[in-house]
């Protein structure tokens, strides 16, 4: 009886050990298939599983590399470009003629001083890593008598006014630069060469190089200065002594000279020419023809002087080179102006300072302008109270328009001198 109960106890339990089994199979297959779904693991088509478009794919259970990867010759850690920047500074004519020479002249210390007439500019200047000028008269000493207009020969005192004024440049050729023949022009160099300053465009003996250059920040600068004539003092000289003097303007000479310019290999090249028709609101023939040379051959900023009035500025791009050139500058100082030469010569008050903001990108080797502002000087001149000489001040008009320390005669004159400059310079 055991026996048979025994049995049919074990044969109740196998069966249910089987349901249970089947039960757990069931639930197990249910979970898979459940998991599955929730995971969005497979889908079932026509019985196979298929892998999305969607769906991560995996290389030997680990996954795989992103999609965007640094290779190694491109550094994860790209460094930042270096930008050196100069400031450069450029005006006109500087001249010296004798009311100038009176007003500077101290009688308690038989000395001149030409310092107060720079004050009001000096600040713009001193922001300059170069600032440029014409220095139209010779500075021959006094052996001679000191003089302005028509030779000039002016006290080295313009040259310590200058340099206070923040000038490290001048530019000696022009039309004035023979007033004191040969020996004049050559002390007016070793003048400004023994104060610590460039000269550019006469030579006190024969150039190794009529180019010169400048390195600042890491840019480097070559500089050209040109005069169209000598007043006709030129031809007291023979060809060979002046070339050992003056650069004339000559298509040749400029051609050979900026490709000396080029072959050092300077990020910019500029020019100053001394040329045009005195007293013209337009450039000449002449003048337009050798600024289209200039840039067609590779210079990058054109800067005019000798018509003592303002001329245009423009952008040309000759045979895919491009330039800046302002036709002329204007006077920065002189006694010229509506009192001295008459109505309708009210233009010869206005002269300009123009800035530009260079940048080099040290990492591309790329040098741009990246900026060209006007800033519109006006000569004063007046007799102080209980003063028998004139005073002589350059003022940026816009800082004085308006200004209750001048008169309001002197008030009208900036503001007319500023829309003449403004409207001259507008361009795209």
């Amino acid at each position: 009886m055991r026996s048979t109960n025994r049995k049919k106890r074990r044969v109740h339990a196998l069966n249910r050990l089987l349901v249970l089994m089947g039960l757990m199979i069931l639930i197990l297959l249910l979970g898979l298939f459940t998991l599955n779904f929730i995971a969005g693991d497979e889908e079932v088509t026509n019985g196979e599983p298929s892998v999305t478009e969607s769906e991560p794919t995996f290389n030997e259970g680990e996954p795989e590399e992103p999609a965007t990867e640094v290779t190694e010759d491109e550094p994860e850690d790209k460094p930042s470009d270096v930008v050196t920047i100069v400031h450069i500074s450029a005006v006109g004519d500087v001249m010296g003629h004798a009311p100038q020479l009176e007003s500077a002249f101290d009688s308690a210390t038989n000395d001149y001083n030409f310092h107060s007439v720079f004050e009001d500019v000096k600040p713009i200047l001193d922001e300059a890593d170069l600032a440029m000028a014409n220095l139209e008269t010779t500075l021959a000493g006094p052996s001679r008598p000191y003089i302005g207009y028509p030779t000039f020969n002016t006290p080295d005192a313009m040259v310590d006014a200058l340099i206070y004024a923040g000038f490290t440049t001048l530019i000696t050729a022009n039309n004035h630069s023979l007033d004191t023949h040969s020996e004049g022009l050559r002390r007016t160099v070793e003048v400004i060469n023994e104060k610590g300053i460039d000269a550019v465009g006469t030579y006190a003996s024969e150039p190794e190089s009529r180019v010169l250059i400048k390195e600042i920040n890491g840019i480097k600068l070559a500089i050209l200065g040109y005069t169209e004539h000598a007043n006709g003092l030129e031809a007291l000289y023979a060809d060979s002594e002046l070339e050992n003097m003056i650069n004339l303007i000559n298509e040749e000479q400029l051609i050979k000279d900026i490709e000396e310019a080029n072959a050092l290999e300077p990020d910019l090249i500029m020019s100053y020419m001394h040329w045009g028709q005195e007293y013209a609101d337009e450039p000449n023939d002449f003048q337009v023809h050798y600024a289209n040379l200039l840039t067609r051959e590779g210079v990058d900023i054109i800067l005019g002087s000798h018509p003592h009035v303002i001329q245009r500025a423009e952008m040309l791009e000759v045979d895919g080179n491009e330039s800046f050139v302002i036709y002329s500058m204007g006077n920065f100082v002189s006694n010229q102006r509506r009192e001295t030469l008459g109505e309708g010569y009210e233009a010869t008050e206005d002269g300009v300072i123009i800035n530009f903001e260079i940048h080099k990108n040290q990492t591309t080797n790329e040098t741009t302008i990246e900026a060209i502002r006007f800033v519109p000087t006006w000569v004063y001149r007046n007799k102080e109270e209980g003063d028998a000489r004139f005073t002589y001040r350059i003022l940026p008009i816009e800082r004085y328009l308006e200004n209750p320390d001048l008169p309001e005669a002197f008030n009208n004159s900036a503001k007319e001198s500023y829309d003449r400059t403004m409207n001259r310079l507008s361009f795209e």
